[in-house]
């Protein structure tokens, strides 16, 4: 019973923990953060932040690596079929939008990103990669700018408030993705004829 007791409340703790850098980092940098106000946001003492934590830096770690164990389970089993992989990461995004906007955000450096794109590569831009017609260095530019963009559109739409769905926006980055913007002007010239 005590052992229960003691793990709702470190979970209490780290949930504290966790909403109070996320609510932080939405107007500073990750290095204008401190321990203090970290604990003054939480409401607890500085001694139970360091029970936890190193510092500021090592919550954000421990974050972002937990969003992104979860987020790889979540997809897991998802086919590598990039247009269901795509909703699916949008499908979770859209669960915590404040989280992923917060993490994808300057405030926060470049880690997250960093990783977040590197599973989106393992998981959505394989066609590309497989792609035998394409040579190596030719395929290794397509990957950045394809996961670039895509990034960006993610980013914008948890900006925007999420208006379209996850699954209008995996439509729209999959199209972009593997026919181009001319899918789009061709469809418009189609349209006013």
């Amino acid at each position: 019973m005590k052992i229960e007791k003691i793990d709702r409340r470190v979970k209490y703790t780290n949930l504290l923990l966790k909403e109070s850098i996320i609510e932080l980092l939405k107007t500073k940098h990750i290095s204008k953060v401190s321990v203090k106000m970290l604990c003054n946001t939480a409401d607890i003492n500085r001694s139970t932040f360091y029970a936890h934590y190193a510092d500021q830096y090592d919550l954000l770690e421990k974050l972002e690596q937990e969003v992104m164990t979860n987020l790889k389970e979540y997809i897991n089993h998802v086919k590598n079929e990039p247009s269901q992989v795509l909703n699916q990461v949008l499908e979770y995004a859209a669960k915590d939008a404040e989280l992923f906007k917060v993490l994808l955000s300057e405030n926060c450096g470049s880690a997250f990103q960093r990783d977040f794109m590197s599973l989106s590569q393992q998981k959505i831009i394989s066609k590309v990669k497989d792609d035998h017609s394409i040579d190596v260095r030719t395929s290794e530019y397509l990957q950045c700018f394809i996961l670039s963009g895509a990034l960006e559109i993610f980013k914008k739409w948890l900006h925007d408030g999420m208006v379209e769905s996850p699954e209008q926006m995996a439509e729209l980055i999959s199209k972009l993705l593997f026919q181009g913007t001319s899918f789009f002007y061709k469809k418009r010239n189609k349209e006013t004829k």
